[in-house]
């Protein structure tokens, strides 16, 4: 069960970082009936979809297990990732998904059945997105689509009932730019939330971000609204940082030849209150 993998002299790490898409093209083993799916997530197993072959409906992944590799490669990235999903299905688990990822390959994947038990020998390759390509991530059972150089009529929330919403993007004002994802609980409420950003349209020193939370009780995703606080050095979302102790979010740019950081509390009606702004040093 993954020997090979966990027997590498190798330590593993729980990773929570920057969320870029990535997929995982699978395919049975079994030649007597064969399948193949596509598994879509961040590169932390986040907000995981699988889609099979032939099928325009999708099931949810709910992360159940990630760990990474501490050695690393010259860029500085894991050379090897662990993941395990549960499928559900209505709520409920029908499934699991797990697989290996060793130097951008596939070395071990599976598919387990509730019904019967049965388990399913997966090959594949894994593949990080390419800029130009419609992205789906899965969050709170809300479709998100987007692609990394898209304008705003690309990037939808489909919700469950049928709803479709286009909110705007911030725009690409340099032809070679490309968005970041993440996915993480910018407001502390135990929910996690989406946010993009891109290069600041001077010299690309700081990430302007756009950021949406999710709301439970309405079960939407809406903006959050940049701070209107004359007293905030930034007049943007820029360079956005969390302090998930204090419950603290943080912000940062530069004025001129000074880097300035403003520090916010979210109010429960997800509204940024201003607390302090200092120089970075």
């Amino acid at each position: 069960m993954f020997g090979k993998f966990f027997s590498a002299v190798v330590y593993f790490v729980a990773l929570t970082a920057i969320a870029n898409a990535k997929s995982f093209d699978l395919t049975s083993a079994d030649q007597r009936k064969p399948f193949s799916l596509r598994i879509y997530c961040t590169d932390e197993g986040k907000a995981a979809l699988v889609q099979y072959k032939g099928k325009t409906s999708y099931l949810a992944l709910r992360l159940k297990k990630f760990t990474t590799s501490v050695l690393t490669n010259p860029n500085k990235q894991p050379e090897g990732y662990y993941y395990e999903w549960d499928e559900l299905v209505n709520g409920k688990i029908t499934g699991s998904y797990g697989l290996v990822e060793q130097s951008g390959r596939i070395t071990e994947a599976w598919y387990m059945r509730n019904k019967d038990g049965r388990r399913f020998k997966l090959t594949g390759n894994a593949k990080n997105d390419s800029h130009d390509e419609t992205q789906k991530y899965l969050l709170h059972d809300v479709l998100i689509t987007f692609a990394w150089t898209s304008a705003d009529n690309q990037f939808m929330f489909t919700y469950p009932d049928g709803k479709v919403i286009t909110p705007n993007f911030l725009s690409m004002d340099a032809p070679d730019a490309g968005r970041s994802c993440y996915i993480k609980d910018y407001n502390f409420d135990g929910y996690d939330d989406v946010a993009f950003s891109l290069p600041d349209a001077g010299m690309g020193v700081y990430q302007t971000f756009n950021i949406w939370l999710y709301d439970p009780s309405s079960k939407r995703f809406q903006a959050l609204q940049e701070s209107e606080d004359a007293r905030a050095k930034c007049s943007c979302l820029c360079d956005v940082t969390l302090n998930p102790k204090e419950k603290l979010l943080y912000t940062a740019c530069r004025g001129g030849a000074r880097w300035w950081q403003d520090v916010y509390r979210i109010s429960k009606n997800n509204h940024l209150i201003w607390l302090r702004s200092s120089e970075k040093r």
